[in-house]
C-alpha cells in the first residue's frame, strides 16, 4: 500500500506538541540559566524568528497585491460596496459579542478578586487613548510609502481599495494595469505556497523556546484569569461562530471549523495573525469554496480589524483590574466599555503584544490600577495565543458568511465525495 503523507496542519499539529513537550524538558532541566540549554533555545528562537521574518516579509505586498486585485475583480463598485459593508458589519458585531461575554464572564468566575497588587511595578508605557475621530482619520495615510515602510495595514488597505476603484473608473485605460496587478496577487500566493512548507519548523522553534522561558510557573496565582478568557472564546466559537455557519454560510460547521482549525494552529504558535493570512487564503479559496474575490478582501481586511480574541482581552483586564480594587462598574461604564474596546479591537495592529499595550491604555482611561498589568505581563504569551487563534478563526468564519451572503460560496465544497478528492489533491 502506499504511504500516507501527511498534510501540512497535520505536520503544524505535531510541531506544535513536540515543541511543546521539548520545551518544557528544558525548562525542567534548568531552562536558560543552564549554558548549553540557552544555546539550544537560542537556536530554536532563530529558526522561529525566520518564520516571523518570512512573514513580515511577505504581508505588505501581499496585501496590497490581494486588496487591489479583489477590489479589481469586483469590478462592480455597487458589489464592492456590499462586500465591504457587509464584512465590516459582521467584524463589529462577531467584537462586541466577544467583548460582552469576556466582560460576563469576568463577572461571573471574578478572576481579580483575593488579588493584592502592592508592591507590583507598572512597567509599561502609556499612551494616550485615541478618541473616535483620531482613530478614523488615522485610517486615511499622510503618506503612503511610510505606511509601507511602517507596515500601518489599514492604512494600506484603504489605498488599495482607492487605487482598485480608480483602475475601475479608468474603463479601458486600466485593463494593463489591472492584469499587473492579478500577476502580482498570484506571485505573493506562490510565494505563500513555499513560505507554508516552512510553518511546522517554524512553529517548532517558536514553541520551544516560549516554553522553556515560561515553563508551568506563569500559570501561577492567575490560572482563573487564563481559565476565563479561554473559556471565553471557546463560547465565542460556540454560541457566536457556529450558528453563523449555520444560518448565514448554511454549510456543516463541523466540517467548516475542520479546515479553519489549520489557520487556529498557526495562529495560536506565532501570536499574529499575519502570519496565518497566507493559510486562510489558500484553505478558503481551495477547501472552502470561498471565490477569490471575496477571500482575497475580507481575510487580509480581517487580518487587520477583525480582533475577536484581543477584544476580549480587552473586556476581562478592565473588569479584572475593577476587581483587584474593589470598584464597582456602573452600567452606563459597561457599555462604554464595550463600545470602546469594539473600535479599539477594529483598529489595533495584527502584532504580538499589542493587547497589552492598549489594554493598559483603557485602564488609564477608566482610572483603573494600572499595576495589574504587572500580573498578566509575564504569562501574556499564553494570553496572546488565545486572541490570535480566535481572531483567525473569527476571520474565515465571516469570510464564508459574506460568501453566503453574495450568493458566491460554493457548496460542493462541503459534500462528502468532493471533500474526499479535495483532501488528496491537498
Amino acid at each position: 500500500m502506499k504511504k500516507r503523507k501527511l498534510k501540512n496542519y497535520q505536520l503544524v499539529f505535531i510541531s506544535l506538541i513536540i515543541g511543546s513537550i521539548f520545551g518544557l524538558i528544558l525548562s525542567a532541566t534548568g531552562g536558560k540559566d543552564v549554558a548549553w540549554i540557552a544555546y539550544v533555545t537560542d537556536f530554536c528562537s532563530f529558526i522561529g524568528k525566520i518564520f516571523i521574518r518570512l512573514i513580515r516579509m511577505i504581508v505588505v505586498p501581499l496585501v496590497f497585491f490581494s486588496i487591489t486585485s479583489a477590489v479589481l475583480e469586483l469590478k462592480d463598485l455597487k458589489q464592492l460596496k456590499r462586500i465591504g459593508i457587509k464584512t465590516f458589519l459582521l467584524f463589529s458585531v462577531t467584537s462586541a459579542v466577544a467583548i460582552t461575554i469576556g466582560v460576563v464572564l469576568a463577572y461571573i468566575i471574578k478572576p481579580g478578586k483575593g488579588i493584592v497588587i502592592d508592591g507590583i511595578a507598572n512597567e509599561i508605557n502609556v499612551s494616550e487613548l485615541p478618541n473616535i475621530y483620531d482613530t478614523l482619520l488615522d485610517i486615511i495615510p499622510l503618506n503612503i510609502f511610510e505606511s509601507f515602510t511602517n507596515g500601518s495595514m489599514l492604512q494600506i488597505i484603504f489605498f488599495s481599495i482607492m487605487l482598485g476603484i480608480a483602475i475601475i473608473l479608468l474603463g479601458e485605460q486600466g485593463k494593463k494595469v489591472e492584469q499587473a496587478f492579478k500577476t502580482g496577487a498570484n506571485i505573493m500566493y506562490k510565494i505563500i505556497d513555499i513560505i507554508i512548507l516552512y510553518i511546522p519548523i517554524g512553529v517548532f522553534g517558536l514553541m520551544t523556546d516560549s516554553m522553556a522561558t515560561y515553563g508551568t510557573s506563569v500559570l501561577g496565582t492567575i490560572f482563573k484569569f487564563i481559565f476565563t478568557e479561554y473559556l471565553a472564546a471557546f463560547l465565542q466559537i460556540l454560541i457566536i461562530y457556529i450558528p453563523l455557519l449555520i444560518f448565514i454560510a448554511k454549510v456543516n460547521p463541523i466540517k467548516y471549523l475542520k479546515v479553519v482549525f489549520e489557520s487556529w494552529l498557526v495562529g495560536f504558535s506565532t501570536c499574529t495573525s499575519m502570519a496565518a493570512l497566507p493559510v486562510s487564503m489558500k484553505n478558503a479559496k481551495e477547501k472552502l469554496g470561498i471565490p477569490n474575490e471575496v477571500a482575497s478582501f475580507v481575510l487580509p481586511f480581517g487580518a487587520t480589524a477583525n480582533m475577536d480574541g484581543t477584544g476580549i482581552f480587552f473586556g476581562m483586564i478592565v473588569i479584572f483590574a475593577a476587581q483587584v480594587a474593589g470598584v464597582e462598574l456602573s452600567l452606563t461604564q459597561l457599555i462604554s466599555l464595550v463600545l470602546e474596546a469594539t473600535l479599539l479591537s477594529i483598529g489595533c495592529a495584527a502584532v504580538p503584544q499589542v493587547g497589552l499595550v492598549i489594554g493598559t491604555t483603557m485602564l488609564v482611561s477608566m482610572g483603573l490600577p494600572v499595576e495589574v498589568v504587572g500580573l498578566i505581563t509575564g504569562i501574556y504569551r499564553i494570553l496572546d495565543q488565545n486572541h490570535t487563534a480566535t481572531n483567525v478563526s473569527g476571520d474565515l468564519v465571516v469570510a464564508g458568511c459574506v460568501a453566503s451572503l453574495e450568493g458566491s460560496l460554493d457548496r460542493s465544497y462541503y459534500e462528502k465525495d468532493n471533500m474526499v478528492i479535495n483532501e488528496l489533491e491537498n
